[in-house]
């Protein structure tokens, strides 16, 4: 059923279900584990509903790393930051009042883990800062990404977290990452369709 709702939504709008319009460009992560202390990745900074400027939205940022083990996709949504507030999208206006979290965590060494992006106060963002913390929402920065506004990337890149991303990283719950599963099988078929 969700599969089915998120590839008429993607064939709808002849692009992605969520996040149909964005701004996509490379940049420079340096970083401590878990992810590579310095990698060349790509970015794109977008809108949930992908409504007009200054008007509210839930914000994304998408981030390929590659790793040693394959390219990782992250995707960050802005939401809260408190334990329970970061597990719920938050519509913003401007990407300096965004934080940007992972929503669901990862099981990471055992652990359960979730991510933050902070970005710089521009109002299209130049630089921002990953965050992780564990279960009890104490944020630790773990990596900078620095953007190149001025390199943009033509050829759009299919950002997929439930493909894409180090074994060591496990979706959970299990019965989330199964329906995330779903609704990104869903909108990669319906974007081939349309």
């Amino acid at each position: 059923m969700l599969s089915t709702v998120f590839r008429l939504l993607a064939r709808a709008r002849h692009d992605r279900a969520l996040h149909p319009r964005g701004v996509q460009m490379t940049g420079e992560l340096t970083g401590s584990p878990p992810f590579p202390a310095h990698a060349g990745v790509t970015v794109r900074l977008s809108k949930g509903a992908g409504t007009g400027p200054g008007k509210p939205d839930v914000l994304g940022i998408a981030l390929r790393v590659p790793t040693e083990r394959g390219d990782w996709d992250l995707l960050l949504s802005s939401t809260g930051t408190g334990e329970h507030t970061r597990l719920l999208p938050k519509f913003v206006r401007h990407w300096r009042d965004a934080r940007l979290g992972t929503l669901a965590p990862y099981r990471y060494r055992g652990e359960l883990v979730w991510f933050m992006a902070v970005p710089d106060d521009g109002e299209l963002p130049s630089r921002f800062t990953i965050h992780l913390s564990g279960k009890d929402a104490d944020w630790r920065e773990v990596a900078e990404v620095t953007l190149h506004p001025q390199e943009r990337t033509a050829t759009p890149v299919a950002f997929d977290p439930v493909l894409n991303r180090p074994p060591e990283m496990e979706p959970a719950p299990r019965w989330l990452a199964a329906l995330r599963e779903q609704a990104y099988e869903g909108s990669r078929r319906g974007r081939q369709e349309s």
